[in-house]
């Protein structure tokens, strides 16, 4: 089994030979490194060279800036794997993280996309906490992932090359929050989702960083995107039961609206009235139905 790893990378150079090392220093040996630089001007790409021209594996494209999203569908274009994982440039892997995938693969036939576990760590490595995921291990779909804390992330997925190709998946173009765009669908559209209940990728909590920085500007630009998206997702056809679906895409917008200013709320309110998202919520316990009710109110004041 080959895996084709797409790093996106921009103004990293304090954390890019981590991660690029924890990739090297894998237990498992077939695996391609597309390395995007987006148009990064910093020290990044002097690093990256050194992984480069030091192991064959490890292949280097340098673009114009175009975003997060813009660099990870760049790199898709250049993978020849079997399966296919993403991996931000300020986080890094466990050791045995392709050894475990590998296994769980040979074991299961024509798995789609697989979801692994995240330690959150900060910038020394120091662990912060652990998700809390499923307790479990095996299929699974989007109605139970939907319960867990990094349902959207791309780096928490480990995807079918043959699947993503043949769906067209890309990110949005020019927005943050570029996940909530497009997991959510992939996991729609997978005919099998396996579990594997290993804690094999640290996710950097930095900073500075774009999910990390909270000013009311970019707190606006994140609710906006995330709505932009939004508008997509609820019209897609699945074959799937899509009920949970749309009331995980509603109460994250909903979500989304409390981190707003007074001003920005207003706005975004009647944005949230006028596609009606309260109605998507499920009501089919007497704490959801109660929840319904608090939420309409809620968007009203």
């Amino acid at each position: 089994m080959k895996f084709s790893i797409v790093i996106p990378v921009y103004n990293v150079e304090k954390y890019i030979d981590k991660c690029l090392n924890s990739i090297l220093n894998q237990t498992y040996s077939n695996f391609e490194v597309i390395i995007v630089n987006d148009g990064s001007p910093d020290n990044s790409q002097n690093i990256i060279d050194k992984y480069v021209k030091s192991d064959n594996r490890f292949k280097s494209y340098i673009k114009s800036n175009g975003g997060l999203s813009d660099a990870r569908n760049y790199g898709v274009k250049y993978c020849s794997g079997d399966y296919l994982l993403f991996v931000d440039s300020d986080d890094y892997v466990e050791n045995n993280c392709l050894d475990k995938i590998n296994e769980a693969l040979i074991a299961n036939n024509d798995i789609d996309v697989i979801k692994i576990k995240i330690n959150i760590v900060d910038d020394s490595g120091n662990l912060i906490r652990k998700e809390k995921g499923l307790d479990k291990e095996g299929y699974t779909d989007f109605n139970e992932l939907a319960k867990i804390e990094f349902l959207e992330p791309a780096w928490s997925y480990i995807y079918n090359l043959s699947f993503w190709n043949r769906n067209n998946f890309k990110y949005m173009k020019g927005v943050v929050h570029e996940d909530f765009g497009l997991t959510p669908e992939i996991l729609m559209r997978a005919k099998k989702v396996y579990y594997l209940n290993f804690y094999g990728y640290n996710y950097v909590q930095r900073a500075g960083s774009i999910m990390t920085s909270n000013t009311s500007d970019k707190m606006y630009k994140k609710a906006y995107d995330m709505l932009k998206q939004y508008d997509r997702l609820i019209d897609l056809n699945y074959e799937k039961d899509t009920r949970i679906y749309k009331s995980f895409l509603s109460n994250a917008i909903i979500a989304k609206a409390k981190m707003l200013s007074k001003k920005q709320k207003q706005e975004f309110k009647k944005e949230l009235i006028k596609r009606n998202v309260v109605d998507q919520l499920i009501d089919d316990t007497i704490f959801r139905k109660l929840k319904k009710l608090i939420m309409r109110f809620y968007i009203k004041i």
